[in-house]
């Protein structure tokens, strides 16, 4: 059977979602059947792989000072956030995800957690489960209540008879799309959503067997076709096995070792020898058969061809760019929509245990698409026209405004080196309008009138007319 890389295995005992005899509820993917399926199908695999990764690829850039910013990312990098982040968005594909928030070893996680309770370090881990390692010990059933719909306490299977109760407040919930208020679905499946391996996993299928069917063809293909006159009444003679098996043996021997075929000929019409073909297929079209299953997973899927392929259809122009755009697009709406309101449910522990105090910090996704040479230097062009023309208003206090720029040429990177060089001037000079005087040109007020009526410009040289040093100013 052909089922290394299709879900028919993981698949075979769910019936019809829409059975006349069950609820769509009772057809939807148990825990086993949903890992089973993602670990047997490569497709699949990727098509719950992908978007987990283009949203946290390029992560995320934060606003703040440079001393907060250093700790944001040394304490993210310390949990280990970016990677678990991704481990909870292919979850969420799955079936569903949670990050759960450790606060304290071996403290009561029954209990609420705010942030004003972390101080710098006191988030001790930050660990991803599974839908299907935690349970709902109660929900909520009031109609009226801001949280209706939602647990009131979680509980974590984990494997033995002291399950833990955990509070909603340490649980961070990854879930698919909304399914509440359709009936005969149970609490937990309404809770959790509509996941990516619902959608697909039926387009999945028909693709992976299409892929292993063909692969069978390819395998058959290669087979030999022997034609053995006679060979009913030769199996039926006394010792016709063993010599049609020998028979058979030789010639095989002879295609693998000799890389010949060596049969019988037809010594006369009423003697025919033996007949030995390969199996012949028509490989027309069979691409293209190929190809319209993968698009239809591309479709359902919402994953451009060329990214879920990495190639364009076979027998098709390449959509190109379009098709680029649109995806990261699709990738934005699901780090806006899904993915921002876990991460700020997560930040302000984040921030508490980093040690950072300030409250006017934020942060924006990093852009998806890495920008070529020519549209880099179009951009810095453009923000440099921009930067002239808002500096000509006289709208923004020069030094803020420096330090404005400042920021920007950092955080576009620029200039590599810029923040070292800026960090050895003092903040006076750094970031004001004049320089420090040098004490050796004396006070400006005190130049003799010719100078100050303007007199001849070569006198105002360092070291008098006929000097070569600059011009003295202040």
């Amino acid at each position: 059977m052909w089922i290394t890389d299709s879900l028919s295995a993981a698949i075979s005992s769910v019936r019809s979602r829409w059975g006349r005899d069950a609820s769509p509820a009772t057809q939807a993917f148990g825990s086993q059947l949903a890992i089973g399926a993602y670990l047997t199908s490569g497709l699949l695999k990727k098509v719950i792989a992908i978007p987990a990764a283009d949203r946290t690829s390029k992560w995320r850039d934060w606003q703040a000072e440079a001393d907060d910013i250093e700790l944001i990312e040394k304490e993210e990098k310390r949990l280990s956030l970016r990677a678990k982040v991704k481990q909870a968005e292919i979850l969420r594909g799955i079936g569903g995800g949670a990050l759960v928030l450790i606060a304290e070893a071996g403290g009561n996680h029954n209990q609420p957690l705010n942030a004003a309770q972390i101080r710098q370090g006191g988030l001790v881990a930050v660990n991803v489960l599974s839908r299907w390692q935690l349970s709902v010990a109660e929900w909520d059933k009031d109609f009226a209540s801001p949280t209706f719909g939602e647990p009131l306490m979680w509980r974590v299977n984990s494997g033995t008879a002291n399950a833990q109760d955990i509070h909603p407040s340490r649980v961070i919930a990854f879930r698919g799309d909304p399914l509440s208020g359709l009936q005969a679905l149970a609490d937990d499946q309404a809770y959790w959503g509509d996941c990516r391996l619902d959608r697909v996993w039926r387009e999945v299928q028909n693709a992976d067997n299409t892929q292993a069917w063909f692969a069978a063809l390819v395998r058959k293909a290669k087979l030999l076709r022997f034609g053995i006159p006679g060979l009913s009444e030769q199996l039926a003679a006394p010792g016709g096995q063993e010599r049609i098996a020998a028979r058979v043996a030789t010639i095989a021997e002879g295609e693998n070792i000799l890389n010949a075929t060596v049969y019988e000929a037809a010594a006369g019409t009423d003697r025919p020898g033996e007949a030995v073909t390969d199996y012949q297929v028509t490989w027309a079209g069979i691409p293209a058969v190929m190809d319209a299953f993968d698009q239809r997973v591309a479709a359902v899927a919402d994953i451009p061809f060329t990214r879920l392929m990495g190639r364009s259809p076979a027998g098709m122009n390449a959509t190109g760019q379009h098709d680029t755009d649109n995806w990261w697009a699709a990738v934005s709406d699901g780090q806006e929509n899904e993915l921002r309101p876990c991460m700020e449910q997560l930040d302000p522990f984040l921030l508490a245990s980093a040690g950072v105090t300030a409250t006017d910090v934020t942060w924006k996704w990093a852009d998806l698409s890495t920008p070529t040479e020519a549209e880099t230097a179009a951009t810095f062009k453009t923000e440099m026209e921009a930067v002239t023309l808002l500096q000509a208003t006289n709208a923004i206090p020069q030094e803020a405004f420096n330090k404005g720029v400042q920021n920007l040429m950092s955080e576009r990177e620029y200039m590599p080196g810029l923040d070292g060089a800026l960090a050895e001037l003092p903040e006076d000079e750094r970031f004001g309008i004049i320089g420090t005087m040098d004490p050796s040109l004396g006070d400006p007020s005190a130049l003799d009138p010719q100078q100050q009526q303007g007199g001849d410009p070569a006198s105002g040289r360092a070291g008098g007319t006929g000097g070569s040093g600059p011009a003295a100013r202040s």
